[in-house]
């Protein structure tokens, strides 16, 4: 006999309740919402319904992809991001809500209406396509050394209808473009140090592309070179990216012996010094 939804989303609870990494409960309503198609409130007032064969296999499969770790915006093939929903695969990085301090932050630097924006190590295209869609007479060009993560950033700009004003470029860094035609460069570069990996959740390390997490032993040695890349862009560009715990003062020293100004560190909602705002000097 078939299980009705509740018996299911029951079971599914009970497994998730017993995962070390500690899922939210809710994720079994996000998982047999998508593998039946309907929106969570739809499927908590269809409770006592049967779920046939077909449907309760494909659920449980993505209960034990969760339950081996892999990320919930993985299986489901999406992620939210400054109220837009965003393709994601294991070709990316998975946007962070800590992400979107660029976005705010861009917001009140009072650009000119028509900004060429480049957007480095572009990943899902989240930062680029959302400052697009922010900005809808601005043009963006977002590079990436990663062809497949190129791709999945093409198929957002799709989505959210900036595709015409969104050039994908791949290249290391800021390489391959004209550094002086753009009015802002943001950039989330990856800054974890390969000796922080036995730290991170297995979610994150078994699961994230490495090129996308990692940048050398310390998670130092990107950020100097993204200095050095940048000093073509013209006087007065301003220059957001996003930084790790306890690499702010290295930010500050590096930026002090090159071609920025750094004007200020902004916190997360942790109070965690995470977006560095520099000026070219």
């Amino acid at each position: 006999m078939s299980p009705t939804i509740d018996q299911a989303l029951h079971s599914a609870r009970a497994r998730l309740a017993e995962a070390r990494f500690e899922p939210a409960l809710r994720e079994a309503n996000l998982l047999l919402s998508r593998t039946l198609g309907w929106n969570e409130a739809r499927l908590l007032a269809r409770g006592s319904d049967d779920l046939d064969d077909s449907r309760l296999a494909r659920f449980q499969g993505m209960v034990e992809r969760r339950l081996s770790g892999e990320p919930i915006a993985y299986i489901l093939g999406e992620k939210e991001f400054f109220g837009r929903t965003f393709f994601v695969d294991r070709r990316v990085l998975i946007p962070r809500p800590e992400t979107e301090h660029l976005v705010e932050i861009t917001k009140i630097l009072h650009l000119p209406a028509e900004s060429r924006i480049l957007d480095i190590g572009t990943g899902s295209g989240c930062l680029a396509v959302t400052l697009l869609a922010e900005m809808p007479r601005s043009r963006s060009v977002a590079t990436d050394v990663s062809l497949a993560a190129l791709r999945v950033a093409a198929s957002n700009g799709r989505r959210h209808k900036v595709s015409e004003r969104l050039d994908l470029v791949a290249a290391d860094l800021g390489s391959a473009v004209n550094l002086a035609a753009f009015d802002l460069v943001v950039s989330n570069p990856p800054y974890i140090g390969r000796d922080e990996a036995p730290s991170l959740s297995p979610e994150v390390r078994d699961f994230e592309p490495e090129e996308a997490l990692f940048a050398g032993p310390t998670g130092h040695s990107l950020l100097q070179r993204l200095l050095d890349t940048l000093s073509d862009l013209k006087i007065g560009t301003p220059l957001l990216f996003e930084i790790g715990a306890g690499q702010a003062d290295f930010v500050a020293d590096s930026a002090a012996s090159s071609a920025f100004d750094l004007e200020a560190l902004h916190p997360d909602l942790a109070g965690i010094e995470r977006i560095a705002q520099l000026r070219r000097r």
